[in-house]
């Protein structure tokens, strides 16, 4: 049996005997009742059993999606379209205006636009590595239409500029677009990611920050708007007066008629510039893609959020709304995920299908006393939120596994004893007890903890820069640190990143309690309720190591 093959049947032995367990566990309370049942339903939702036959199925479907997207017919009420438009025009200029007076009904700012470019930190296109210690000495990739300004961008930056003059060439080379590929998301699916060309992904990655810090302007921090949806969502459980609407596909379903149609030109020009427009799939076929961008694509997320929030505005301007402005104390937009007053449901639900999005009804929620938006689930305002166990591959996955189900089980009053002693039984080594300030893969979180003592840290694997004209920029960017002295390095000292590996070393270090601490509660992370609870059940279910 494989290493991998053992994981899995772990992993399916741990939902065996959880399932087991909970069906055992009656309740004459409804809501506890439905928690329970909600997380028999839902617990395998990201466990990681690889299938290979899925990311097969996951290339067919963004075929067909992105096929799909270009028979849809934009067909949004002009006045509607009238409205979003102006509210994302006016609000860019005003936006604008703030970042120079001489930004005058100017919708872009291009200086702006420049200064906020940065390599995303995942793997780019035609780029070898995923740090950005390690892309910064390669060419650029990007297309041919974005090629003017990637070279701008190189232009304008000083280290770009004299390493191109150094170096006698330009620092970019042609792609013909994205490439396609696919990431485990849970048992049932596998996600499409498109990995964009390096300068592509700068550029897309400095148009998301511009919106995003558009959307904050206009009340909508998408940094800090999760646990605002979460509220909203409870609130919408207890009374009827929120409802939350989910989409299909969202990130696949934005077509690039709808950007047109929304965004001041200015902006659509920018966009189509620096998207790709063809993608590569994983069997070499190149086909070009309907919809403005992939996930992967760096103003995917934020350009979804905006989108939506003008459909919003212009929905309820045609119904008399106030002007230029949107109530935000009963309205929360995250990517795709949508809350809005109960009586405005049907009516903007509608003007989303009119615009090319597929309602997702199975999650979305205008009566009843259920809601969920963005991972809060919620039952006549009690929090019925199930917990994921992804993995049991490690003792660090294990440990958060643990700490999920004594958080669950505080939260409901209800211990699953045989659940916690499997997990017991998946620890290769010693149990470890760590405060409740430490992260949930390096020990059991609880108040209960002795003075001096032992837990599992992550020691990522650090490699030297190999190249010193980039320290600079690198350090300002906090990519690189140092550690000196160093005899071997010139200058006494040396400079060293961390890359993304796959597999990290786990060792057990040893920490103490800080001077005038008594235990390792911490009120910050955990209620009392919680803290409690594991401290009442954390010992007695497992013993500590002498």
């Amino acid at each position: 049996m494989t290493g991998s093959t053992r994981d899995e049947s772990k992993l399916n032995n741990f939902f065996a005997t959880m399932i087991a367990e909970l069906e055992s566990k009656e309740s004459v309370d409804p809501k506890r009742a439905f928690a329970i049942n909600r997380l028999k339903v839902r617990m395998r939702k990201r466990a990681r059993i690889n299938r290979p036959d899925l990311a097969t199925k996951a290339v067919e479907d963004f075929v067909k999606i992105n096929d799909d997207v270009a028979n849809i017919r934009i067909s949004i009420p002009p006045d509607v379209v009238n409205n979003a438009r102006h509210y994302i025009t006016v609000m860019l200029e005003r936006f604008n205006t703030r970042l120079s007076d001489l930004n005058i009904q100017e919708v872009l700012d291009r200086e702006y636009l420049m200064d906020n470019w940065k390599f995303g930190p995942g793997a780019s296109n035609g780029v070898s590595g995923s740090h950005a210690a390690e892309k910064i000495y390669q060419n650029m990739t990007c297309t041919s239409r974005c090629l003017p300004l990637v070279q701008l961008l190189r232009d304008r930056n000083l280290y770009f500029r004299l390493f191109d003059e150094t170096q006698r060439k330009s620092g970019i080379t042609l792609v013909g677009g994205s490439r396609l590929s696919t990431v485990l998301k849970n048992e049932e699916t596998h996600r499409t990611i498109a990995l964009e060309g390096s300068g592509n992904m700068a550029l897309q990655l400095a148009a998301g920050t511009y919106l995003t810090d558009l959307l904050r302007y206009i009340g909508l921090d998408i940094s800090c708007q999760q646990p605002k949806n979460k509220a909203l969502a409870c609130r919408g459980s207890l009374d009827n007066s929120i409802a939350t609407i989910d989409l299909k596909n969202a990130s696949d379903m934005q077509k690039i008629d709808l950007v047109r149609l929304l965004m001041p030109s200015k902006w659509y020009d920018l966009l189509t510039s620096i998207r790709s427009e063809f993608v590569t799939l994983p069997d070499g076929r190149i086909i070009e893609l309907n919809m403005i961008s992939t996930m992967g694509n760096g103003f995917t997320f934020p350009l979804m959020t905006l989108i939506i929030a003008s459909l919003i505005y212009g929905y309820r301007a045609t119904k008399g709304g106030p002007s230029l402005f949107i109530d935000w104390s009963s309205t929360c937009v995250f990517g795709d995920d949508i809350i809005i007053p109960s009586h405005e449901y049907d009516g903007f639900c509608e003007i989303l299908s009119s615009a090319g999005f597929v309602i997702n009804h199975d999650k979305s929620y205008s009566v009843g006393p259920f809601r969920e938006s963005c991972g809060g689930d919620y039952y006549e305002g009690y929090d019925v939120t199930p917990f994921y166990v992804k993995s049991l591959s490690s003792d660090s996955a294990v440990y958060v596994a643990i700490n999920q189900v004594f958080e669950w089980c505080a939260r409901h009053n209800c211990l699953l004893h045989k659940t916690l002693t499997f997990l017991r039984s998946c620890l290769k080594r010693e149990v470890y007890f760590v405060p409740e300030w430490h992260n949930p893969d390096e020990g059991i979180l609880t108040s209960q903890v002795e003075r001096r003592y032992k837990h599992l840290r992550v020691t990522l694997s650090r490699r030297r820069l190999s190249m010193p004209h980039y320290e600079m920029m690198l350090c300002v960017g906090g990519f690189i640190s140092d550690q000196s002295p160093d005899r071997k390095s010139q200058n006494g000292y040396s400079m060293f990143y961390a890359p993304r590996l796959y597999k990290n070393v786990v060792r057990v270090r040893k920490s103490r309690l800080p001077h005038g601490y008594l235990d390792g509660s911490c009120p910050i992370k955990r209620d009392k309720t919680t803290t409690d609870y594991v401290q009442a059940y954390a010992l007695l279910l497992f013993a500590r190591a002498k």
